[in-house]
């Protein structure tokens, strides 16, 4: 297992990857669904590492990418934006080596905190985050795309 920084030529494997988890989320609605499809859209993604090159962080293995973290600076904090496994490479930790990539790459960003949010009715998702130090900080209902949420936060040793 390899993790990484995206490179371009990754673009279309971490699209396609996005697509069908993102495709079969029982947690999202359609709106938001199709929404982040359109978000890590291919020429998104380019532009995405344009502005920041340590924003997308892969788990290869094999040549394959089977794992994804998009994060972004956000003043001084890291935004976890998603973290997806392809279906048959979990249970692997591979999120866990991906979190702490991007823990690394916090501390190298002179970050103190990474935070993100959680569908309320992701269990499996939530548990993980608390799982690798993340702690729930606030619940937002009827907030994007209509739809509750949980907040949380890892604080990082700089």
């Amino acid at each position: 297992m390899n993790i990484r920084y995206f490179q371009a030529d990754d673009t279309e494997q971490v699209v396609e990857l996005f697509k069908k988890i993102i495709g079969n989320l029982s947690h999202y609605n359609d709106l938001a669904k199709r929404h982040e499809i359109d978000r890590y859209s291919n020429e998104n993604l380019i532009e995405k590492i344009n502005d920041d090159p340590k924003s997308i962080i892969v788990a290869e293995h094999d040549k394959e990418i089977v794992g994804v973290c998009f994060n972004r600076f956000d003043d001084y904090t890291i935004w976890l934006e998603w973290i997806l496994i392809k279906p048959t490479s979990r249970k692997q930790k591979i999120g866990t080596e991906l979190i702490k990539f991007l823990e690394y790459s916090s501390v190298e960003r002179k970050c103190h905190k990474i935070w993100c949010d959680c569908r309320i009715s992701n269990t499996i998702s939530k548990n993980f985050l608390q799982s690798v130090g993340f702690q729930i900080i606030a619940t937002i209902e009827n907030h994007w795309y209509q739809q509750d949420f949980l907040l949380l936060q890892k604080h990082i040793h700089v």
